[in-house]
């Protein structure tokens, strides 16, 4: 797997938890919350795949950066 392919697929990642928690959020917000221990653990996978998805987005660019500019010496 290219460091490309990687990257689109981490940014898709990030991109479908924005969308998930901004629609959590709004269903906390307009409807009756019921189970509490739901949200909390919606929210918190969420913010797990976010952030291991930037974190693997920052690697994936450092390492590209550095292999990129020794292929092309």
């Amino acid at each position: 797997m290219n460091l490309q392919s990687l990257n689109k697929i981490c940014f898709t990642i990030c991109i479908v938890c924005i969308v998930l928690g901004t629609v959590l959020s709004l269903a906390m917000i307009w409807g009756e919350v019921r189970g509490n221990s739901f949200v909390w653990k919606s929210w918190l996978t969420l913010g797990v795949l976010f952030l291991a998805s930037a974190l693997t987005l920052s690697v994936s660019k450092t390492l590209g950066g550095r292999t990129g500019s020794g292929n092309n010496e």
